[in-house]
């Protein structure tokens, strides 16, 4: 359980630095699992106005811990200083919704746990009946979707990885002839998404788990035309040298998996399973 002293610290963003030995089971402290988080990330992770935690990696990392028989504390700190605090260890893993690549397997023990790609928001009933039998892992299977978008007003942050596919299924649209997409792309995600609120935009191009929240949240008349475009996997993360500590989440993940669990998490905050976990994939 997280006691309301930790909750408070939590909100501070109050971190202090571990020097002790670690204990058998691969933690800093015995019997206790220290996460770290951005919380200013929803829904991967967020503090609500009551001042509670909530989001999908407090559900999923919650039930690890319970899985693991420990208690559970939380450090709120800036992406930016997460993989630097977990290399003086100042907590035992980020879990966070970190993206797996060669150079952060070079420091890090990572276990695959979700994915989730980009995709469309639209108004409630897809007016324009954008859809496609689009199927993570081929970028292909989507085309029918970007079709459909011939010619229409799409909005989007920019600068990220959602303006550039954006902007390069455009280009391909073009190059065969047909109406290129109108992209629209603005400061921030919630910009993006009140243009298409305010009629500004026919569609909204989001991260999958931002276009699910905001129609979680909001109750507001749009729906996810396509998810899972370009979808990558993310991993809950430890130290190289705690491999203990890894295996003791990667078991947990699997009795979630084999009770259902996990599945009910991935659901409630709109991101996709992944088909198995795997510690370290790609090493």
């Amino acid at each position: 359980m997280i006691s309301a002293h930790k909750g408070l610290a939590l909100a501070l963003a109050a971190t202090f630095a571990f020097t002790a030995p670690a204990f058998a089971e691969g933690t800093l402290e015995d019997g206790t699992v220290h996460f770290a988080a951005d919380f200013a990330a929803a829904p991967n992770q967020f503090i609500k106005t009551d001042g509670t935690m909530d989001g999908l990696n407090v559900d999923m990392c919650g039930e690890i811990a319970k899985r693991m028989g420990d208690d559970i504390e939380w450090t709120n700190l800036a992406f930016s200083g997460l993989v630097p605090g977990l290399q003086a260890e100042r907590f035992d893993a980020l879990c966070t919704a970190i993206f797996i690549n060669p150079d952060r397997l070079k420091i890090m023990n990572m276990i695959s746990y979700v994915q989730w790609g980009e995709g469309l928001m639209v108004p409630e009933g897809n007016p324009d009946a954008i859809s496609c039998d689009g199927e993570i892992g081929k970028p292909e299977s989507y085309d029918a979707c970007f079709d459909g978008l011939a010619g229409k007003t799409v909005s989007v942050a920019a600068g990220g990885t959602t303006n550039k596919h954006l902007e390069e299924q455009s280009e391909r649209l073009k190059a065969a002839g047909m109406d290129g997409i109108e992209v629209r792309a603005f400061d921030s995600n919630s910009e993006a998404i009140q243009a298409l609120v305010s009629g500004q935009a026919e569609a909204a191009y989001l991260n999958d788990p931002q276009a699910a929240f905001y129609i979680s949240q909001s109750g507001a008349p749009f729906e996810i035309a396509f998810a899972g475009f370009a979808a990558n996997q993310l991993a809950i993360a430890t130290l190289k040298d705690n491999t203990v500590l890894a295996e003791r989440i990667l078991d947990a993940l699997k009795a979630m998996k084999d009770d259902g669990t996990y599945q009910t998490i991935v659901e409630k905050w709109g991101v996709s399973a992944v088909p198995e976990f795997v510690l370290n994939p790609g090493e």
